[in-house]
């Protein structure tokens, strides 16, 4: 639907072309009135209608003044000119601002349906015209971004170094600049608060233009599913040792543009690598820029940080590294005693301190804390873990979380639930400690029944318990003694694959470990009624 803004000073002639015809007809679904030009600006200013019918002779700003100042704001509105006098100067000042069409007072119904109707005809063209030019500067401006970004992939790998397609991004980054044609660059990463939240390169290049004022590239990088961005601009003089302050700007309009990550930080973090003196140097500095950048996320630092604040870190670290060591194995045993007695809260506080001592060490790194961390849970996932299992069952998953994280924060919070999931576990086996000891057992049987030593003895050495104990408790709860389970375990074993199988009885006899044929023979023939060739012959018929 179309708007039109009808300029008359006569009331009675403005309200009658309200009513003159069925304007929703002809597509027009909102209407505008004024008295004078003046007022006709104004309402053209906030209406910005598609079509204006005026009146020339008006008080305060005439028709050819007012159509004049609403095309050079509007320049597609289409302008009918309404005049009572008949003069070819009103004409051509009209076709001067490329009014549509001119009417001479009193207007007929059939000649203002007819104008109007080339009028629409003008708008929808026009609107044709401006939708496909739209069309192409799109698809022209994707296609330049697409091969830009595929140009800065290559450069960042080092594999356009010198040639063509670097100074096509050379020239791009230098629109509107001043002095050399080449260097320095700015080369960042960038993270946003949230990976499910990240904007595509093209929205975060425009954002990164109107934040920063000048020709931007940016592209994903990173590993997969890190929302982690790379972005290239050229530097003004003097910029270099501004990199920081340059971020500032561009922090802001990224925290107003993007969701908070799910603790509500809405921050994004930069990395800055040193200024690229040419583009062949972009790829080393995208290195650095990507280490700064998991610094920061390591550390909690919050919006832009260089590449010498990590490497300073990592420097100070390295005469401390030997006493950092020794002060985290003493935590780390200090938490495995309190858990091991019991003391959750001690634990917890020991966690605590542990994570303390790690954060006064940023330069440590991620890599270091992790592998120190997943040897901590490994043996807490040892105590806990059901005799002769090791800590795999539970370690494995645990340890995959802790060395995914990228901060300490989250780190933390993943050690913590797993030294809680590790203390369930440790008071079930206090507070149930016999039925622990009997579904051992009874594992133990399910998994070795085929071993001619599996005793009663046996598994009382499996489980830690003298066998009178283990025999009390076994009764207790299964109704059979050990021996009596373990031989009709073995004889039901030996059933299955008499009946699903045609091996020998001798060979089954001796997978089920009862290794003696005859004695076999005589207790399966006392379970189930026959000998074991003919119960095999009977099933498989």
């Amino acid at each position: 639907m179309y708007k039109l803004l009808i300029v008359e000073d006569e009331r009675w002639e403005r309200e009658g072309l309200v009513e003159f015809a069925d304007w929703a007809a002809m597509g027009i679904g909102a209407i505008g009135t004024a008295c004078d030009g003046i007022e006709g600006l104004e309402k053209a200013i906030e209406l910005e209608p598609d079509i204006v019918i005026t009146d020339i002779q008006m008080p305060g700003r005439n028709g050819i003044e007012m159509a004049r100042l609403i095309k050079e704001r509007q320049p597609d509105a289409g302008i009918v000119v309404l005049t009572g006098y008949d003069d070819f100067q009103f004409a051509r000042d009209a076709l001067r601002f490329r009014a549509v069409d001119y009417l001479l007072k009193p207007i007929e119904e059939e000649e203002l349906l007819a104008t109007m109707a080339r009028v629409i005809r003008h708008c929808e063209e026009t609107r044709r015209v401006r939708l496909e030019e739209a069309r192409k500067a799109r698809t022209y401006e994707t296609g330049r971004r697409a091969a830009l970004q595929r140009t800065f992939a290559a450069l960042l790998a080092g594999r356009e170094a010198g040639t063509e397609a670097e100074a096509a991004v050379g020239a791009a980054l230098a629109a509107g600049r001043t002095g050399a044609a080449d260097g320095p660059y700015a080369v960042w990463s960038l993270r946003p608060p949230a990976a499910d939240g990240a904007p595509d390169p093209d929205a975060l290049a425009d954002w990164a233009e109107e934040a920063l004022g000048r020709p931007v590239l940016v592209r994903a990088a990173g590993e997969a599913g890190s929302a982690e961005f790379a972005l290239l601009f050229a530097l003004a003089a003097g910029e270099a040792d501004r990199q920081r302050e340059l971020a500032e700007p561009l922090l802001r309009k990224l925290a107003a543009a993007t969701p908070a990550g799910p603790e509500g930080d809405g921050a994004w973090t930069i990395g800055q690598g040193p200024a690229a003196e040419t583009l062949a140097e972009a790829g080393a500095s995208l290195g650095d820029a990507g280490r700064a950048l998991k610094h920061a996320l390591w550390t909690g630092a919050a919006g832009a940080i260089g590449c010498a604040e990590a490497a300073a870190a990592e420097r100070a670290f390295e005469p401390r590294a030997e006493a950092f060591a020794g002060a985290c194995r003493e935590l780390c045993k200090r938490i495995r005693n309190k858990l091991g007695a019991g003391d959750d809260r001690g634990t917890e506080a020991a966690v605590d301190e542990l994570f303390a001592c790690i954060a006064a060490h940023p330069g440590a790194g991620r890599t270091y804390a992790g592998g120190l961390l997943g040897g901590l849970l490994d043996g807490l996932w040892t105590l806990a873990a059901p005799t002769g299992q090791g800590a795999a069952a539970g370690s494995a998953g645990d340890l995959a979380e802790v060395l995914a994280c990228e901060r300490q924060a989250d780190m933390k919070r993943r050690v913590l639930a797993a030294v809680r999931r590790i203390s369930a576990r440790l008071h079930e086996k206090r507070d149930h400690k016999d039925d622990y000891v009997v579904g051992r057992a009874l594992r133990l049987i399910e998994e070795r029944y085929g071993l001619t030593e599996l005793s009663l003895a046996y598994l009382a050495a499996e489980v830690f318990v003298s066998p009178n104990h283990l025999g009390m408790l076994f009764k207790r709860q299964t109704g059979k003694t050990p021996l009596a389970y373990i031989q009709e375990y073995r004889l039901a074993r030996a059933e299955e694959l008499l009946r699903t199988t045609k091996r020998r009885v001798s060979a089954i006899a001796e997978e089920v470990g009862i290794p003696n044929t005859s004695y076999f023979g005589a207790l399966f023939k006392q379970a189930y009624g026959m000998t074991p060739g003919e119960y095999q012959e009977t099933t498989q018929r």
